[in-house]
């Protein structure tokens, strides 16, 4: 956490001396252009984004069934385990050692099937959203080239306060949804930039 928070600190130290500077060039005969910045919050874009959107649904979908196959697991644990403590209370304990190992076993099934499980919904969520972070990615550079913006940065970590006019968020979940509809549909045979 305080990793988090001194780089949350060397962030704004760096925003603090891009602005004197853009400032400064702007202000001065050494600037005589305008210094463009723009600021975009990604996390809201990834949620107003339909592709991000329907990768996320699908995830919570499979984490929603592995949470139910383990919750199955372990009232099945549960039932032997109550099965042993009523029966243990009448027999021997050399007869109770298989409702032990019958224990032992499902215990380590759920073990199994929830690591199983959660790295398959990590490697599902790496297929599923890297594309869509790349693709955000590359179209902020794009329109920070097209659109001549000496710097566009990360809304939510870096600034404290932005004029509307500068933030891009919603351009580009506008951005984000025309190039998701583009790409799946492959209207007039062009690749979406």
């Amino acid at each position: 956490m305080k990793s988090l928070r001194r780089g949350a600190s060397e962030a704004r130290l760096t925003l603090l001396l891009i602005i004197i500077a853009a400032f400064s060039f702007s202000t001065g005969s050494i600037g005589q252009e305008a210094f463009k910045i723009g600021v975009v919050n990604t996390e809201e874009v990834l949620k107003g984004s339909e592709a991000a959107t329907k990768a996320t649904e699908t995830l919570r979908a499979a984490g929603e069934r592995l949470q139910k196959q383990l919750q199955e697991k372990a009232d099945a644990v549960r039932t032997i385990q109550e099965q042993k403590a009523k029966t243990q209370l009448f027999v021997e304990d050399a007869q109770t050692a298989d409702l032990d190992n019958q224990i032992l076993q499902l215990q380590q099934e759920y073990q199994r099937d929830r690591e199983i499980g959660q790295q398959a919904l990590l490697d599902k969520e790496r297929e599923l959203l890297e594309p869509i972070y790349k693709s955000l990615e590359e179209l902020i550079i794009n329109v920070g080239k097209t659109e001549n913006y000496d710097i566009i940065l990360e809304k939510r970590l870096i600034t404290l306060y932005v004029k509307e006019e500068y933030d891009l968020t919603k351009k580009f979940i506008e951005l984000m949804n025309e190039n998701g509809e583009n790409g799946e549909n492959g209207e007039n045979g062009e690749k979406s930039e």
